[in-house]
């Protein structure tokens, strides 16, 4: 048996996902498992729509089974969300891929993963210098890779922009996590179609998750009604009826910001190198894009600094990433093997309940799933909470 795994947000779920699961069934002919976030994507942003209609289209696009990423590695820098996900999918039973999406060529993005793998304590060094001459992490990330790249290939592959490119960025990081946590797996990179991340170009055969969601911010969602290949009207009903509250979320990140300490600020998971200081001497600001803004020449950027406000909201300290968690499993086929789910995946809320009451560090992570949901239904006025979810069997 293979089973192929994919890390996901499907936020919404598109043309070019559609593409990616069709390519992986053609490769992998068994079961394929899509670990996907939940209420909070990558950049501590809601959700486009909730996690069971994403988890439905998934269904409906090829995959047998969506497993809910939880929220403390859903909304993390790029190695945090690979290795939650890697912690998830090292346990699927018969696991032999995992696929991902990349602009680049393959052989670059392992190259570069290479680096990272076995020339750590350099690549460690060369990243530190770039730091402390000032860079942002992004920044000195990019230059450590291409010092690195030049010495020990050649030059042979353009780190600079690869690394430009958040996908590509992941696919390191998901191929770094693989050789901790799997290494028995083999990455499956598959060369992506149409726009690149977050272009918002809205013609061709296929365009951006970013493009989707931008056009139905300029109220045109029905113009790239083909590129949302399933659940369309519920999808656009649901943006009507539940669209997050964004203005509401920002003052609420800016009242969590005034309202805490530096001290509280410090133990924060996104919080490093005096970011505390810089934001309370800020104090005198209202407007959360303001912060934003000030605070990003000053080394930061800006999906970090959403980051810091998403965890002063739901107080996520640095312990979190490294703690023992259970999750759930979102949505399966009728005829889906249970026996094949990692043993911290529950496919009912009594089991994860259970498994929080019995382990301290299950309970933590839980907690902030917990939260995450309370802050999502809130922004969207829905009623109810985490345990109100059914899985999805098609």
């Amino acid at each position: 048996m293979k089973n192929c795994a994919i890390v996901c947000e499907y936020n919404p779920f598109h043309t070019g996902h559609k593409y990616q699961l069709d390519c992986v069934r053609e490769l992998v002919p068994n079961n394929i498992f899509c670990v996907m976030s939940g209420a909070f994507v990558q950049s501590a942003t809601p959700a486009f729509c909730e996690k069971s209609l994403r988890a439905e289209c998934a269904l409906l696009g090829g995959a047998n089974a969506v497993i809910e990423l939880p929220a403390v590695y859903a909304t993390a820098s790029a190695q945090a969300f690979a290795e939650g996900a890697l912690k998830i999918i090292s346990g699927i039973k018969n696991i032999t891929h995992m696929a991902m999406g990349a602009v680049f060529d393959s052989s670059d993005i392992l190259k570069l993963a290479d680096i990272k793998i076995k020339h750590a304590s350099q690549f460690s060094t060369e990243l530190k210098k770039h730091l402390k001459s000032g860079k942002s992490y992004n920044a000195a990330n990019a230059q450590a890779f291409a010092a690195l790249c030049e010495t020990i290939y050649g030059g042979q592959c353009n780190a600079e922009l690869i690394l430009a490119d958040p996908n590509a960025i992941l696919c390191i990081e998901y191929i770094c996590a693989i050789d901790k946590y799997a290494a028995n797996i083999e990455p499956l990179i598959i060369k992506r179609r149409g726009e690149q991340y977050n272009s918002d170009n809205r013609n061709g055969d296929y365009i951006s998750a970013t493009a989707i969601r931008n056009a139905e911010i300029d109220g045109k969602l029905n113009s790239v009604k083909k590129y949302i290949p399933y659940k369309f009207d519920e999808i656009a009903a649901w943006r009507n009826y539940h669209a997050p509250d964004i203005n509401c979320y920002k003052n609420m990140a800016v009242y969590a910001l005034k309202t805490s300490s530096p001290n509280q600020i410090k133990n924060l998971r996104n919080c490093s190198e005096g970011m505390e200081f810089l934001l309370k001497d800020m104090s005198n600001l209202y407007d959360f894009d303001e912060y934003i803004d000030k605070a990003i020449g000053k080394r930061y950027s800006k999906k970090r600094l959403y980051r810091l406000f998403f965890d002063l909201l739901l107080n996520i300290d640095k312990s979190t990433t490294e703690k023992k968690f259970c999750t759930r499993l979102l949505a399966c086929k009728n005829d889906f093997d249970f026996t094949l789910l990692p043993s911290c995946v529950k496919t009912n809320n009594a089991d994860i309940k259970f498994s929080a009451e019995h382990d301290s560090d299950i309970r933590a992570v839980l907690d902030i799933d917990l939260k995450a949901t309370a802050l999502f239904n809130t922004l969207c006025r829905l009623n109810g909470d985490y345990f109100n979810y059914s899985l999805i069997k098609l």
